[in-house]
């Protein structure tokens, strides 16, 4: 989740910054729910919600937070008509939070911010509810609050409200809706705007990648900014170690490939890209009598990826196992055949997977 290390990153700098977050939309959008950007010192340093006027409107408001003496937190509607210029004609709500003083708080122990990273890091669902500004009740207002199913941080002086925000998430830790802006009444009986955000780690798409080389290092880049969570195999050392980029997402596993295989998650989505042949044909194997995976692509030809299911095949794997073996991975391309165009191609078909995923689940 680079949103929150870009975030974290600005505060730690103590730059001023601001958090944009697509909280709804309707119609035909060029960005979806939960999308973020973190803009800071004048620059966008994460995301986009779409590019065009939409994204350069917001930027720009983004660029007015940064020039108040306060924090804000507020909602802003973009209708994507005549108005921005766009033809798409839905609507997009956008969230914005900036953090330009006072940022000595975030970096403790007990802030929100460390309590996400926290979760994030051990894989648990949560739900982040922020109080959106109000005039009549500014003691809570720009307020953030995270909810587990086991606990909760709460600091509000308001013991009434707290208990209505918790119990709006606590009911949305078992949905699957998020964002969603809901309404309460304080005990100054002024009514109070309440972001929820779920966060769920549980149900990210586990990806392993075995083979550090030239075309996993060139496909890094773009699985990092995807919803997943990343394991990747390799046992040489030297190899990690020859990718510049960041890491701090990615589970890497340096060790014997089997040996690596044993502790992921049942479900994974499975990419080979070794430097051996047999050592293919080995992972692949090891993955096929588990039986517990989602997606078994190999890098190769057709004649390779022949081989490999007839030899499955000769030593008794079950037919409609070893058809759900894929190779070759990816659209082959007749000129283009450098690492990142080979990449691309990959990251294609991992898009189309976790697409197909995420319609499905909306039935």
């Amino acid at each position: 989740m680079t949103w929150l290390s870009s975030l974290k990153k600005a505060i730690a700098l103590n730059n001023g910054c601001v958090l944009l977050t697509v909280i709804e939309t309707k119609g035909s959008t060029p960005c979806s729910v939960g999308d973020k950007i973190v803009y800071s010192d004048k620059q966008l340093t994460f995301g986009s919600i779409g590019g065009g006027n939409l994204e350069f409107q917001a930027l720009t408001l983004a660029q007015d937070l940064l020039g108040k003496d306060t924090n804000s937190t507020h909602l802003e509607r973009y209708p994507l008509g005549a108005t921005l210029g766009q033809c798409c004609g839905g609507y997009v709500k956008v969230m914005f939070e900036s953090f330009v003083n006072n940022s000595t708080k975030l970096r403790k122990k007990n802030s929100w911010l460390e309590s996400v990273s926290d979760l994030i890091e051990k894989q648990q669902d949560f739900v982040v509810a922020t109080i959106i500004d109000n005039q009549t009740d500014k003691r809570n207002s720009g307020k953030k609050f995270v909810y587990t199913a086991n606990q909760d941080s709460s600091p509000s002086s308001d013991s009434g409200l707290t208990s209505k925000i918790s119990a709006g998430a606590y009911n949305l830790l078992s949905e699957n809706d998020s964002p969603t802006i809901v309404q309460y009444q304080s005990t100054s009986e002024s009514l109070i705007e309440v972001c929820y955000e779920k966060v769920n780690n549980s149900e990210l798409q586990s990806v392993a990648i075995f083979g550090a080389g030239h075309i996993s290092r060139a496909l890094m880049p773009i699985l990092i900014k995807l919803p997943i969570r990343i394991y990747w195999i390799d046992d040489r050392a030297q190899q990690f170690e020859q990718y510049p980029g960041d890491t701090s997402q990615i589970n890497i596993i340096c060790d014997d490939f089997i040996s690596g295989l044993a502790d992921l998650p049942d479900e994974i989505y499975c990419l080979v890209i070794t430097y051996s042949h047999q050592m293919d044909f080995d992972i692949c194997e090891k993955i096929i009598s588990r039986n517990s995976f989602s997606y078994l692509g190999m890098i190769g030809s057709r004649i390779k990826g022949n081989k490999f299911r007839d030899r499955l095949l000769q030593k008794g794997y079950p037919k409609e196992t070893v058809d759900k073996f894929i190779c070759p991975i990816g659209a082959k391309q007749k000129f283009l055949k450098s690492p990142t165009a080979i990449a691309v191609t990959i990251a294609m078909d991992l898009l189309n997977f976790l697409e197909d995923k995420k319609q499905s689940m909306a039935l």
